[in-house]
């Protein structure tokens, strides 16, 4: 028979600008229509999901939204629940796709006037217009692709990026894991204190977690270098999407003028950074291609921009999770991070992806203790292992 249905990812609230935007991952498409109606006092949209199950889940708001919670209603009954700061109104509803091809519930929410609201608790209880999931097409992602087609530097022979990253991602039976070894070839990155290269020691525990992953079998898991090459950024980012990339996460060990800085840290996407160090580390990896020659910052033009910020608005909110989960799953395999572990910054290599992206900063090969464990085999091993527990979990729970 046919799975059951199921909330089967975090309720979420997300800033966009004048309105948000509410998104619920579902396990499977629903049989019928969904329903909505609105409530006054407080002011509040309704959206009920027949033939369904769901644990409690609560939301904080955000623009116009007061919060946002999702319950089991009755027997057969979900409802969600999106309760305005004040009038609200329904200023869009569609079907996306989460990154393991989940489909998930869209709805734009905006402000309303007082009458336009009480007109709309008048009408009552209605079906939610929604479009097929099915001739849907691939949104912001893929006028992102054709804006990088002739910019990003061509990736070694592997799937041309030619079919968006989204229709890849659904057609896969098994969500695909990218991890990025920094560095490479000629560019040694960060040289560490007791010797050795960054290069060295980002290849070994991403093989670490390849080799991780590839235990479960329940991911399909690419290097984006399994050798000492260089690569640049833009050929980094053009692999992920040509592979369909579900998580993406590039491993890195930092340097500081400071030999006491130690522990790991987990870098998300921002246009502004959260600190002077993650700015500072920002600037120094997004000039890797400059060892090249090369010069991309064409890609990250004001036009592209508004383009590449309508995708990578759930994606960087999704990153921010999974940088939770790599501390969470890291830390009992005796990985130290530090205090304030969860950085954001304007990294190149985690843009254009439409995806959750992490930038790991594995430790400080500046700091001797940092060092020794980072060049140790049981060392490269933890980390490795910590990375592959985090994305099973992250995507399991996606």
């Amino acid at each position: 028979g046919a799975r059951p249905l199921a909330v089967a990812g975090a309720l979420r609230v997300e800033d966009g600008g004048a309105g948000a935007r509410v998104r619920l991952a579902l396990s499977r498409l629903p049989a019928g229509p969904l329903a909505q109606f609105h409530l006054a006092g407080p002011e509040r949209l309704v959206i009920d999901i027949a033939g369904a199950s769901a644990e409690r889940r609560e939301a904080s708001g955000a623009g116009p939204v007061r919060a946002a919670r999702v319950a089991q209603f009755d027997s057969v009954t979900v409802r969600m629940v999106i309760e305005g700061a004040g009038p609200i109104r329904l200023a869009g509803a569609r079907w996306s796709s989460s990154a393991r091809g989940r489909p998930v519930l869209e709805l734009d929410i905006a402000p309303a006037s007082a009458p336009d609201f009480a007109a709309a608790v008048g009408r009552g209880r209605a079906t939610l217009a929604l479009g097929d999931p099915a001739r849907a097409g691939p949104g912001p992602l893929a006028e992102i692709a054709a804006l990088l087609e002739g910019t990003a530097a061509s990736a070694p022979a592997d799937p041309p990026a030619r079919v968006p990253a989204e229709a890849i991602r659904r057609a896969r039976s098994r969500p695909v894991v990218v991890i990025d070894p920094g560095h490479g070839g000629k560019d040694v990155g960060a040289i560490a204190v007791t010797g050795g290269h960054e290069k060295d020691v980002t290849l070994a525990v991403a093989r670490a977690a390849a080799r991780a992953l590839e235990r479960s079998g329940r991911v399909e898991v690419r290097l984006t270098r399994s050798d000492d090459r260089f690569l640049t950024l833009g050929e980094r980012v053009a692999l992920a999407r040509a592979w369909g990339a579900s998580l993406f996460v590039s491993v890195h060990a930092d340097s500081a003028p400071n030999p006491e800085a130690r522990g790991a840290s987990v870098y998300t996407l921002s246009e502004t950074a959260s600190d002077r160090e993650a700015a500072r580390l920002a600037a120094k990896e997004n000039r890797a291609d400059a060892i090249a020659g090369l010069d991309l910052s064409r890609v990250d033009g004001e036009a592209q921009g508004v383009l590449i910020d309508l995708a990578l608005r759930d994606s960087m909110n999704a990153s921010a999770d999974f940088a939770q989960a790599l501390q969470q799953r890291m830390e009992p395999m005796g990985i130290r991070f530090r205090s304030q572990f969860h950085r954001f910054a304007g990294f190149r290599v985690l843009r254009n992806l439409g995806v959750p992206a992490v930038l790991l900063e594995c430790g400080y090969l500046s700091n001797a203790e940092d060092a020794a464990f980072l060049f140790t085999a049981d060392g490269q091993r933890r980390l490795g292992e910590g990375i592959a527990r985090a994305a099973e979990a992250w995507l399991n729970a996606n």
